[in-house]
């Protein structure tokens, strides 16, 4: 009897082990394949080089939180980073047979470091660029599409919520309570500021209330001078409110009520496109991505966000 309860924990520990083998083996032929057929990237959406193609509208997904960096896990949300996007603007400029870009929102934003990088190379981009919203334009991706010729959102669309957030979380009851204890060691006097295991100090908030009123000034300032607004109009708007379609049309947010197909008839008009254009988009392989973080494990964590 004791011979068998042997053997079947034998076979139990052998198959887990079997189990995590071929998982690792599976992730690492994920890894492989993802570095190869990233190297191939838009090409392979063509079926035969970009190069080759003429009359196309090139889009552009954006969707997930707009990161400094890579910060998708398999069970997490996507990410948008400044480097994937530069690289999608740079390939459709320097595709003859590109004659627009479409971008396809769906976002509440994030970093405004990142948000400001991908909205500053997006305005140097020289082919016509137009947003389509679909469920959400807030935030960070608000500003980065304020850098497009025209922005096209549905009724009911949710658009704007220009604002900025910090948010610093205070543990001390709970470690106290669970007997935590935090020694902390510091060469600068704001070194541990948002430290979890502190509230913050009043001349802590006013300085991060400082910090976050000129990253404010800075949205509301750029809103302005891409969407042709007063400044004090903007100020006005700029409650970190999210704006239904009609409403930020009202407002001039956005410059029309559409569909993604409308915004791709108005992509192929401002690109000089007679007849059906060519669709072109990146081949993003996430699964890929995902694998490849969760290995690195890579990312990481701004205190301030545009959210």
């Amino acid at each position: 009897m004791n011979e068998r309860k042997k053997m079947s924990a034998g076979k139990i520990i052998g198959f887990v082990f079997l189990g995590l083998f071929v998982l690792f083996l599976f992730s690492g032929g994920c890894f492989t394949l993802g570095i190869f057929a990233g190297g191939l990237g838009t090409a392979l959406q063509d079926g035969g080089g970009l190069y080759g193609t003429s009359n196309a509208i090139y889009v552009i997904n954006m969707e997930g939180i707009i990161s400094g960096s890579a910060t998708a896990s398999i069970f997490g949300q996507a990410t948008v980073t400044p480097e994937y996007m530069t690289e999608q603007f740079e390939t459709a400029e320097e595709t003859p047979g590109i004659k627009a870009i479409l971008i396809r929102v769906n976002s509440n934003g994030g970093s405004p470091a990142a948000s400001q990088e991908i909205f500053e190379e997006l305005k140097k981009v020289k082919k016509p660029v137009v947003v389509s919203v679909s469920d959400i334009c807030a935030s960070g991706a608000y500003y980065i599409s304020c850098a497009a010729d025209k922005i096209i959102a549905n009724r009911s669309s949710s658009v704007g919520s220009i604002g900025v957030i910090l948010q610093v979380p205070n543990l001390e009851k709970l470690y106290e309570k669970i007997g935590i204890e935090y020694t902390t060691i510091k060469q600068g006097k704001y070194k541990d500021v948002g430290s979890s295991d502190r509230p913050l100090t009043e001349e802590e908030k006013q300085l991060f209330k400082e910090q976050t009123f000129k990253i404010y000034e800075q949205f509301v300032a750029d809103v302005a001078k891409s969407r042709d607004l007063p400044v004090e109009k903007v100020r006005e708007i700029a409650t970190g409110w999210l704006y239904l379609g009609t409403e930020a049309k009202a407002l001039g947010l956005i410059d029309d009520i559409g569909t993604y197909k409308d915004a791709e008839e108005i992509a192929a008009k401002l690109g000089g496109i007679e007849g059906k254009p060519n669709i072109i988009s990146p081949q993003r392989f996430d699964l890929f991505d995902m694998l490849l973080d969760s290995y690195l494990g890579q990312g990481s964590k701004n205190l301030i966000n545009f959210r």
